[in-house]
């Protein structure tokens, strides 16, 4: 299997539905995650969190956000 980038995967997850989690690393650029929501569109980035410890983030796109 190749590698690809993230946003390749985004782009890719996004022709399929709107709706994406994006499950992360915890050392990931929250301003590029704002970018990937493109121009009025919206994410809602969690903090996930073991044993008091940041492990990962998840970005909410799409309608996603509004369900939370």
């Amino acid at each position: 299997m190749h590698p690809i980038g993230g946003e390749n995967l985004f782009n890719i997850a996004r022709k399929i539905t709107d709706h994406v989690a994006y499950f992360l690393p915890r050392n990931v650029d929250t301003m590029q995650l704002a970018m990937l929501a493109g121009v009025g569109g919206g994410v809602e980035v969690e903090q996930n969190f073991l044993d008091k410890k940041l492990i990962a983030l998840t970005a909410y796109y799409g309608e996603l956000p509004r369900d939370c």
